[in-house]
């Protein structure tokens, strides 16, 4: 911009125009919307992934974000039709380990993913299809989207990572979180699923395999989980130990799940945990919302039937003439007929009849 045009326009004598406005957002690095009106735009999205390991490039990656796309542009236009003016935002996350797992309570695993939206107030999704976890950011809500998995103990590392990427403040730059967050978001899991003190204090050199299994279904992690924080903590450990964390997480919890073994107890308990990590899930209060907006003739029951997983036939929803009827109804009874207006047609009945 030209000098003269730039000191006019922060005078107030002049306007600046949207081009304007734009490049500035791109020169400041901000977000647009907030710079027209102080607030943060409560559509804006901002995405993190849960990366893997490429060993051919030496780096983490998330190959399968293009094929996530349109299962995560579905997430969001659900989000935008159930809440057109923004979701309520979340409440600001513990911003530690240690106090995020005061905030969770004891043995949160049993039923993670509730106690997050409850305590939390983070939304948790599952949904299948998907290549890996993410986190966004709609507006100021925290959503976690989980790919549907029966293996709940590395759901439940995803989970505890992705509320890492919102809790150390990745989502708030103006680029999406990338690869140098996938440090920092794994051990604040780590710390927060297997803390020092709770690893620490187990005797590893004296304990035996039905023990670690224990151990595993007390935390919700896998045997890999498992052996990197013994590592990185440098907690010595027997050959019985090693011996059990070279074994698959479910075959291990398997061969020592008994009724007579409290901490598991059965086969039962591992195939619920099970089914419940596979299911579909969506927060209540989003579908809540979305069975509002549709009765209301508001917003398309394509959305609430996505949301549900059924056709979209099943969906109970006013028609146009349904809607127009009501109208009429609601017009009648809010403006009754006078005593004169039942005189005047009971006066016109008579004439008609003689």
């Amino acid at each position: 911009m030209k000098t003269d045009a730039l000191s006019r326009a922060l005078n107030g004598q002049r306007g600046f125009s949207s081009v304007e406005l734009a490049r500035i957002a791109d020169a400041l690095e901000a977000d647009l919307y907030w710079l027209v009106t102080g607030e943060q735009d409560p559509h804006r999205v901002k995405i993190a992934a849960r990366h893997s390991w490429d060993p051919a490039q030496r780096l983490r990656a998330n190959a399968g974000r293009p094929e996530d796309e349109e299962l995560l542009d579905r997430v969001v236009e659900t989000y935008a039709a159930a809440y057109p003016d923004g979701p309520s935002p979340s409440a600001p996350l513990p911003e530690t380990p240690v106090a995020m797992r005061a905030a969770l309570g004891e043995h949160f695993v049993r039923d993670y993913g509730a106690r997050v939206e409850d305590r939390l107030d983070v939304d948790v999704v599952r949904l299948p299809m998907l290549s890996t976890d993410y986190s966004l950011s709609i507006g100021s809500r925290s959503v976690v989207i989980l790919t549907t998995t029966p293996y709940w103990f590395r759901s439940n590392w995803s989970l505890a990572h992705e509320l890492a990427h919102l809790a150390l403040g990745h989502h708030n730059g103006n680029s999406d979180p990338g690869e140098a967050d996938e440090a920092p978001a794994n051990r604040f899991a780590a710390k927060l699923l297997m803390p020092e003190d709770l690893v620490v204090r187990e005797d590893w050199l004296r304990m035996d395999e039905p023990a670690v299994a224990e151990f595993l279904w007390q935390t919700g992690v896998s045997t890999q989980a498992l052996s990197i924080r013994l590592g990185s903590l440098g907690v010595p450990v027997s050959a019985e130990v090693v011996a059990a964390l070279k074994r698959r997480t479910l075959d291990l919890l398997r061969a020592n799940a008994s009724e007579e073994r409290v901490a598991i107890g059965g086969v039962k308990q591992l195939i619920v945990r099970q089914q419940q990590s596979a299911a579909r899930v969506f927060p209540a209060a989003l579908v809540d919302a979305l069975q509002k907006r549709v009765g209301a003739g508001a917003t398309s029951p394509e959305h609430l039937a996505w949301v549900l997983d059924v056709p979209v036939d099943e969906i109970d929803f006013p028609e146009p003439d349904d809607i127009e009827a009501d109208d009429d109804y609601e017009r009648v009874f809010a403006a009754p007929p006078s005593v004169t207006d039942l005189e005047d047609w009971l006066a016109a009945r008579g004439r008609s009849a003689q």
